[in-house]
Parts: structure tokens; sequence; C-alpha cells
């Protein structure tokens, strides 16, 4: 009678609805869901560190490597939390099928249930979901707390930083706790001179590296009496975007043009076909039947970008050039393009720049001379740059800033 009693009274116990309920399953779920879309958002935040090299920082970084271990964890969790449900599961039924099997003893025995529900009876061990949940909240409180001191960090240490040239005025740079790298000089190519007929390119080969910032110097007159066309576009074998950065000339009536276009190498390659297209369509009349170009290509790494710019092309002849050029940024290089006439040879007739610049090329062909010059700058300021030449002669200058590539 005892046997059948209890058989009866067993469908009351709540511990039997409790292994089949689905509330248990679903914060299971809940967890390996959560831990799937942190581990997700920290892997993607890596991988966008990894390809955006130049932008990444301390914060970004300790960010996605905390992401990274909270969906680890949650994940780990999950499956130990799983793993012990399967094993009170199979005690529970264990526990139910010896307790058909044993015959009633005169000594009362305790329900199944009651030493189920009092753990503290049994060796004194946590129940491991109370101890998951206290790592659990001991790891979120720890994300919470890192993600907010490092915004408060990073604030303020963009807030107490000096630009160099604002004399402790505290202003915030642009990018918080990044900086500019200066960029340098890598080579320089000197395209032969030629002579252009109307409706007709002109094309010469350089060998590029990848991510090579890409400086195009023009300089061409006329082959014959009218005006000069202007240069419609630029473009290369790799599919490189150019871009006109700065012309120098008083006028489409003067005889003598020089103009400065940038791009960037999209691969390394021992052979890149650069082609400047004279807009002959657009020529206005009397337009030349010819024109005689020459070409100077120059190739810099660590360069984000072109900043201020400035040209002089004076319609008279002088023996001295000298401008004033305002960089933008600290650390920046300021690239001098110079052209005039080819009265003599670059060996004979060295210029002399007056402001410290390092002479990168000069090339001398039959019509058109061609001078690169370049300096690192330190603050951001007016620099004035200067040279003089033994002749007196038409002169063309294109001075730019090129700006460095940001690095933490």
């Amino acid at each position: 009678m005892v046997k059948a009693s209890r058989r009866k009274r067993r469908p009351a116990q709540s511990g039997v609805h409790a292994i089949f309920s689905g509330g248990s399953e679903r914060r299971g779920r809940a967890h390996v869901v959560g831990g799937l879309i942190s581990a997700g958002t920290g892997a993607a935040l890596w991988l966008w560190i990894t390809r955006a090299a130049s932008a990444s920082s301390p914060l970004l970084t300790s960010l996605a490597t905390l992401l990274s271990v909270q969906g680890t964890v949650l994940i780990v969790y999950s499956l130990a939390l799983r793993k012990t449900r399967r094993l009170d599961n199979g005690r529970r039924f264990a526990s139910y099928e010896l307790e058909d099997e044993i015959e009633p003893s005169s000594s009362p025995v305790e329900p199944v249930s009651s030493r189920w529900r009092n753990p503290s009876k049994r060796s004194g061990n946590v129940a491991p979901l109370r101890i998951g949940k206290i790592f659990v909240v001991v790891i979120l409180a720890g994300i919470m707390l890192s993600t907010v001191v490092g915004f408060g960090n990073f604030d303020l240490a963009s807030q107490h930083r000096t630009d160099p040239g604002n004399s402790g005025t505290g202003t915030k740079p642009p990018v918080g706790s990044l900086r500019a790298t200066t960029p340098s000089f890598y080579a320089v190519s000197n395209i032969a001179e030629a002579i252009v007929s109307s409706n007709d390119s002109y094309a010469g080969v350089i060998g590029t590296r990848s991510d090579d910032f890409i400086i195009v110097q023009i300089a061409y007159s006329a082959g014959s009496g009218g005006n000069l066309p202007d240069i419609s576009n630029v473009t290369d074998t790799q599919s490189s975007v150019y871009s006109r950065t700065a012309s120098a000339s008083p006028g489409v009536a003067t005889n003598f043009w020089e103009q400065v276009w940038t791009g960037r190498a999209s691969s390394t390659t021992n052979s890149t076909t650069i082609t400047a297209s004279p807009d002959w369509a657009g020529c206005q009349t009397p337009c030349v039947t010819s024109i005689i170009i020459t070409m100077t290509v120059g190739r810099y790494r660590g360069v984000f970008g072109v900043g201020s710019s400035t040209t002089t092309a004076p319609s008279t002849s002088s023996n001295s050039q000298s401008v004033d050029i305002t960089s933008t940024q600290a650390n920046s290089m300021l690239v001098e393009l110079l052209s005039h006439g080819a009265y003599s040879n670059c060996g004979i007739d060295a210029p002399q720049p007056g402001a410290g610049q390092t002479s990168r090329n000069c090339f001398t062909a039959t019509t058109e001379r061609t001078e690169l010059f370049d300096h690192s700058v330190t603050n951001a300021q007016t620099y004035t740059e200067s040279y003089t030449w033994a002749q007196v002669e038409v002169q063309r200058g294109i001075y730019l800033e090129l700006m460095g590539a940001n690095s933490s």
C-alpha cells in the first residue's frame, strides 16, 4: 500500500515537472545567443581594427578584447550549465527507479524530492547555477567599469593635449590619441619630353609600390602659335584615380603651363603607364596644333593626403621665386615643384634653395626643365619658400603640403 500511495503522490512532486520545464532551457539559450552576439561583435571589431590600422586606438582594442572574452565566457557557461542539468536529470530518474525497487521499511524514509530540495545536506556544495550567475555578474561589472574608465581617460587625454602650434592653449587635435607621422620621399621618375599633336595624348612608364602616393608634375608649352589646351585627365593602367591638385598659369594665351595631379598606387609593379590627355576639344580657339610636354613623377610613402597648396605663375621673367605656404598639420612635408625654360644643364646651373630644402630631382629636357624639392616641418605655421637662379627666365611653381598618416 505504501508503494502504491507513493506512486500516486509522485506526479505532484515539483521536481519531476521541473526536469521537463522549458524555463531553464530558455535561459540556457539566452546565454548562448548573448555569447554569440558578444563574440561576433568583438570579432567584427578586431577585423575592422586590423584593416584600418591607422584609425585604431587602445580604447577600441580594449573594447574588442572585452567583448570577445565576454562572449566566450557566456558560451562556455551555457555549455557547462547544460551538462550539469543533464547530470541532475539522470540522477533524479535513477532515484525514482531505485525507489520503486526498494520495499518499504518500518522506519520513516525521507522523500526523494525533499533530498533534492535540500542541497545543503549533500556534501555542502553550492549550486552550479548560483556560481555561474555570480561569475557572469562579475564579468559584466568588469566590462562596464573598464569601458567607463577607458572613455574617461580617452576624453581627459584629448582635453589636456596641446597642439604644438598653439603654445599651451589646450586645443583638441582632430583625432583623439593619434598623431601624424611625417611622410617620406621614396623615388622619382622622369618621362622624356615629346611633341604631342592635336587629338593625341602623352604617356610614360614608371614602377610603383602598393600605396605609393604619386605626384605627377606636368610641364608643357606651345609647339605652334595659338592657345594652350588644358589637361582633361590623368589615368594609369592600375585604374587609379588622379585628381588635379594645382595649376600654375597666367592664362590660356600664355606660352607655358605647369600642373600637378595626385593619386595613389593600388599595387606593386615594375611597369605602370601614366597617361596625360590634353583637352583638345575644349581648347580655346585659335588652339595650338601641338604641344611640347614633359612629365616628372614623384613617389612618397606615409601620406594621408594633400593639405594646403599654393602656386606662382608670374607673367614676367625673373631670377628668383619666393612664396608663403601655411602648413595645416604638424609633422607634415612641404613639396616644391618648379618648372622653367631649359636654358642650361642641371649640373651647370643648380638652383640654390633658401629654406633648407632637399633637392630630389632636376630634369632638363629640350624645352622644359623641372625640379623637385621637399623638406619636413614640425609645426603648423607659415613657411617662406625661396629659390634663386643664375639666369632671368619665366618660372612656374607649385607648392604642396603632404599630410602624414595617423598612427597611435
